[in-house]
């Protein structure tokens, strides 16, 4: 993992992992890293942990949502319409019926426009990039449903994938999801909710092959560890008191045994 900010650091320090400072480089690695380190942000340890878990999970549903929406949407569209309610299916018909192009050229276009619209944005300076990426894809998205390029449905389709993807705080994180959408695409395309369940399987394999040094991807999950630091998902900081055991640390402890001395008849 890259970080730039000097706080995010510190806390992986304390829970004893390595951060590798470069020099002439704005950012320091951290090692070793998880799934679910990428899934993080700093400011979940300074909230209460009923509200951090909460936005944990969002951030859960919006991996799903920005990897499999449009793979799912094709695959319902051209495999498997019987799961349709049926005046949905009427509206999106009704959508449609003006269309010259299959559903998966229309998708494929407006994924490429979403992710031009966001690398120009990235490139054009601050003040001006987010006006032109707003202003950009609300006139793209017009013009194309108006020329009956595209369908209505299928705007609001990219529009929820491209926003959960900005739900998640990793940029390589989300840029793998955004690659790894098209490969999603194309199976969804092909072989309906068949092959998108191939290729969940087989992403899903790839994980868990996954080591970051010597460090399983998917912990504490796959392989299950019991003592871990609560960070993956917050608990309350008192129950923070031990270091993880896959990190396989030195000093097992990374605060105080009593870390609320003031409920035990100490001093704050």
């Amino acid at each position: 993992m890259s970080t730039e900010r000097p706080d995010k650091a510190a806390t992986y320090l304390l829970e004893g992992r390595v951060v590798v400072i470069l020099n002439g480089s704005p950012y320091s690695l951290v090692m070793p890293t998880t799934l679910f380190d990428l899934m993080g942000s700093t400011e979940d340890l300074n909230l209460r942990f009923q509200f951090s878990n909460l936005v944990k999970f969002i951030r859960m549903i919006a991996i799903f949502i920005t990897l499999l929406l449009p793979g799912i949407y094709i695959a319902i569209t051209n495999f498997h319409q019987e799961l349709i309610p049926t005046e949905l299916l009427f509206a999106i018909v009704a959508s449609r019926s003006n269309v010259p192009f299959p559903v998966v050229f229309e998708i494929l276009v407006m994924e490429l426009s979403l992710e031009l619209i966001r690398e120009a944005g990235i490139r054009i300076p601050s003040p001006m990039g987010q006006t032109i990426s707003i202003v950009g894809a609300l006139i793209l998205g017009d013009a194309a449903v108006s020329a009956n390029i595209v369908s209505p449905i299928l705007i609001i389709v990219v529009a929820i994938t491209g926003i959960a993807a900005f739900a998640i705080p990793d940029f390589s994180l989300s840029f793998h999801l955004r690659v790894s959408r098209f490969i999603y695409i194309i199976l969804g395309a092909l072989f309906g909710f068949l092959g998108i369940a191939f290729g969940l399987f087989i992403h899903f394999v790839i994980l868990c092959s996954l080591n970051s040094f010597g460090v399983p991807y998917l912990t504490p999950y796959v392989p299950i560890v019991r003592k871990n630091n609560g960070r993956y998902f917050i608990m309350p900081f008192w129950k923070r008191e031990k270091r993880s055991d896959s990190l396989n640390t030195k000093r097992i402890r990374e605060q105080e045994h009593i870390s609320m001395k003031w409920r035990n008849g100490g001093n704050i």
